[in-house]
Order: C-alpha cells, then sequence, then structure tokens
C-alpha cells in the first residue's frame, strides 16, 4: 500500500517527459522532389483544341418551289461546274400560269393601246372645241361692230327724225335694226359661253381619257409583273449549281418531291455542294485560351482518319463571341466551359481529306529561343511582403521552439500575391520572385528573371507545395526522385 504513490508519481514523471519531448522534437523535413533550372534552345508554347474539316465554300442546294424530282443529274462524290444542271421538277402547272400571265399581258397591252386612242380622240376633241371658240369669239367681235354701227345709225336717224326730216319708216327702221344688231351680240356672247363651256368638258374628257390610259398601264405592269414572277417559278425548277466543286451529300433520289425549306433546314436540303480546293479547320477553343490566339498564328492540324500526318494551317479568322450550344433546346449558354470558333486554312491539304472529318489543331501562340525555364509544376503564387522597390522581403528563420503567429490585418493589408518558386537551399525552401513568361507544350515554363541556370527548384508533390512556406526544412522523396531522374 505505501508503494502505491510512488508508482503513480513514476508514471506521471514518465508520461510528461513524453509530452515534453514530442513537442520539442524537431519536424521532420518535408519530402519533395526537385528540378533544375534549364536553358532550351527553343520553346514553343501552343494551344490545342479539336473540330472538323470542313470546306472554306459550301452550300446547302435546297428547292424553292415544291414539286417531284423528274430528273437527276448528279451523285454523291462527283465534281460539278457552277452552272451545271443538278436536278429538274415537274412544271406543268407552273408553265400553264405562265401562259395564262403571258395572254393576261397581252389583253392589258391592247386595253392600254385602246386608251391610247381614246387619249388621242379626246384631245382632238378639244382641239375642235378650241376651233369653235375662236369662229363664236370672231363673230361676237364683229356682231358687237355691226351693233355699234347700228346704234350709231339709230342715233343720227332719232336726230334727223326729231327734226322732221325723216319720216316715221325710215326711223322705225333703223330702230329696228338697232336691236336686231343687239340681239346678235347677245347671242354670240351666249356661243361663246358654250363653246368655252365644251372646251373644259373637252379638257375633262381629256384627263379622263389619261386617267384610263395611266391605269390600262399600270395593269401592263401588274401583269408584267405576274409573268416574270410565273416566268421566275418555272426557272426553279431547274436547280443549278451555284459553284465548281464536289456533291459531299445527296439526300434525294429520282421520284422524290421536293420540299421548298429555309435557313439550310435539314429536312428541304436537297444536297450539299463543297468547294474542295480550300480546306478549314474549324475548331472550339476555350475561353482561357481564346486571348492567346492572333489572326495569322501558324498551325499544325491532325486528323483522326489520316494517321501520321500534319498538315501546316494558318489561323483565318477568330470568333468573336462564344458558340452558342442550343442542341438542349434552350438558348442560353454556361456561364461555365465557353468556347470560341477559330478557322485554320490548310496550306497543301491532301485528297484524302472529306468535311465531317476530326481534327485536332495545335496553333503557336508564342516562340522563344535559348531561354530559361522551370517545370510548370514549380510555379507558385504567395502572399509576401516587398519593400519600397519591390523586392520580396525574406522572413527571418524562425527557432525551433518558435510557435507560428498569426498575422494582424495591418501586416496582412502589406503583402501582395507574387509568383515565383522554392528553390532547395541548404535543406530549406526558399521562395524566389520570378517573372515568367510563355508556357511551352511540354509544360516548360519562360523565366524572364529571378532564376539561373542550374538552380534546384522544388516542383512537387502539389500537395506539398500547396502549404510550403520560406524555412521550411526539405528533403528529397527518394521514390519519387527514382521514378523521375531529371529530379
Amino acid at each position: 500500500m505505501k508503494t502505491t504513490p510512488l508508482v503513480l508519481l513514476g508514471l506521471g514523471v514518465t508520461l510528461a517527459g513524453l509530452i515534453t519531448w514530442s513537442v520539442l522534437k524537431p519536424k521532420p523535413p518535408t519530402e519533395v522532389v526537385t528540378g533544375k533550372v534549364e536553358k532550351l534552345p527553343k520553346l514553343r508554347s501552343v494551344v490545342s483544341a479539336t473540330g472538323e474539316i470542313r470546306a472554306k465554300e459550301f452550300v446547302d442546294i435546297q428547292a424553292e418551289v415544291a414539286g417531284l424530282i423528274t430528273e437527276l443529274n448528279v451523285r454523291e462524290g462527283d465534281t460539278v461546274q457552277k452552272g451545271q444542271v443538278l436536278l429538274k421538277l415537274e412544271d406543268m402547272q407552273l408553265k400553264a400560269e405562265e401562259d395564262s400571265a403571258r395572254a393576261q399581258v397581252g389583253a392589258s397591252e391592247a386595253d392600254a393601246r385602246q386608251s391610247d386612242v381614246g387619249v388621242a380622240t379626246s384631245e382632238a376633241n378639244v382641239a375642235g372645241e378650241k376651233t369653235a371658240l375662236a369662229n363664236a369669239r370672231l363673230e361676237a367681235e364683229q356682231a358687237r361692230t355691226s351693233r355699234d354701227r347700228a346704234k350709231a345709225s339709230f342715233a343720227r336717224k332719232q336726230e334727223l327724225f326729231d327734226q322732221k326730216l325723216i319720216g316715221a319708216e325710215e326711223f322705225e327702221v333703223a330702230a329696228s335694226e338697232a336691236r336686231l344688231a343687239e340681239q346678235r351680240l347677245e347671242w354670240n356672247l351666249a356661243r361663246i359661253e358654250q363653246a368655252e363651256a365644251n372646251l373644259a368638258a373637252g379638257k375633262t374628257r381629256v384627263d379622263a381619257a389619261k386617267a384610263v390610259r395611266d391605269a390600262a398601264s399600270r395593269r401592263v405592269e401588274s401583269v408584267q409583273a405576274g409573268l416574270a414572277r410565273a416566268s421566275d417559278m418555272v426557272g426553279k425548277t431547274v436547280l443549278k449549281s451555284p459553284l465548281s466543286g464536289v456533291i459531299t451529300k445527296l439526300n434525294v433520289e429520282k421520284g422524290e418531291r421536293a420540299v421548298p425549306g429555309i435557313q439550310s433546314s435539314p429536312i428541304a436540303t436537297l444536297m450539299t455542294i463543297a468547294d474542295m480546293s480550300v480546306i478549314e479547320a474549324e475548331i472550339r477553343v476555350a475561353e482561357a485560351d481564346i486571348v492567346e490566339v492572333k489572326l495569322g498564328a501558324v498551325a499544325e492540324v491532325e486528323v483522326d482518319a489520316i494517321r501520321d500526318v500534319k498538315f501546316a494551317g494558318v489561323v483565318t479568322e477568330i470568333g468573336q463571341s462564344p458558340i452558342q450550344d442550343v442542341s438542349g433546346g434552350g438558348n442560353s449558354q454556361s456561364q461555365e466551359g465557353k468556347e470560341f470558333k477559330v478557322v485554320v486554312r490548310l496550306s497543301a491539304p491532301s485528297p484524302d481529306l472529306r468535311t465531317g472529318f476530326i481534327a485536332t489543331a495545335k496553333i503557336t501562340t508564342a516562340e522563344r529561343e535559348n531561354v530559361l525555364v522551370v517545370p510548370f509544376s514549380a510555379m507558385v503564387a504567395r502572399e509576401v511582403e516587398l519593400d519600397e522597390t519591390g523586392a520580396y522581403v525574406r522572413p527571418p528563420e524562425p527557432k525551433e521552439e518558435q510557435a507560428e503567429t498569426t498575422l494582424t490585418a495591418a501586416e496582412r493589408a502589406k503583402r501582395k500575391e507574387k509568383k515565383g518558386v522554392f528553390l532547395r537551399r541548404d535543406g530549406r525552401a526558399a521562395f524566389v520572385l520570378c517573372e515568367f513568361g510563355a508556357i511551352g507544350e511540354r509544360m516548360d515554363v519562360e523565366v524572364k528573371s529571378g532564376l539561373q541556370e542550374g538552380d534546384e527548384v522544388i516542383s512537387g508533390p502539389y500537395q506539398v507545395l500547396r502549404t510550403l512556406k520560406e524555412w521550411d526544412r526539405v528533403e528529397l522523396d527518394a521514390k519519387r526522385t527514382r521514378k523521375n531522374p531529371k529530379s
């Protein structure tokens, strides 16, 4: 019973010692994989994307009128010339409509000629009314002269009659002649008014005849337009090739019925003609890479159907809007994974190429010579403290027993995120600011400043690099190093 406290005391001392040793025990080095800063004679940065082969110029042939295919002159794979007759549709009804329209044109033209005669007749009548009016005015002027002479004669006879120099009979004759002269003048003035009214009516008839003629002319134009439309519809029963090329798709046979279509409807498309003299690869480039692609950039295109052959090409078109994928029935583009169309024209296409072949294009976005490179996996980003010149301020080496402290808000505000690499120096991790450039097709990253050839950079593992800090103790991972001799 007396030994029990001593045993408990011993166990407590031992446990305390173990805890103290575990706390003060130095942290084991972190196992890492390293690589060397190397100089490459040439670094090529590429953007890779997939798409399909297509002809630069192609057209889907569709009928503009409905009809039965009575003649089909081509087969799929045939070479055709521009203007060559491809097929013919039944045209009997359309030709009947054309003949009817032509007959209507003849009748309307006859009506128009008749209306021209009406205008000429009305104008001739107006000329006659003008002559009649002129005669009436002349006769009225003569009647006025006769009246004035009769009035003057009556006035003299009145004076002589008052002086008893003439008899009553002579005086009455003079008075009668004066009254008759006045009445003849009034009658001639009435004829002038009638002639003027007839002239006005004649002019109205001329205007009416001209209106009839104009209406007849419009009807002629209308039926001529109808004839032109009917003739055009007849002409559309004969489909000709709009370009020289190859029949890459033929969807119909003789005896089938063609229906009009719009916007390259696959149901209404009779055939597809492509000009295979200029071949392009239309590829889909991710939005993260599209900013690197430039017009005129050289590219290499590989086609799945033609193995071990690389076709040289040049970027000729870059889409400015993302490709709208409405295959799901919607009209909205997902906010992730947007892609842009890029067209690569092949410099020397093979005759074995076919539209629709799956193609992979590697577009060169940058080329460098004699550059320092590090593995892409070595590139990291850290929030670091910088001095007034923008140089990296390396924190002091922490003591083994020193606990990690949390930065204050003011200290965090002074830090900026910068890219760089960790070097392995004397068994410690040392962060170095770097200026990076192009990323090569073998995932080598150009180093513009910050490193020297031969520097040993820490390139992995990824889980280690995520949490690696300045002054951390590191050692080579023997297993991974054996798998990667270059490290």
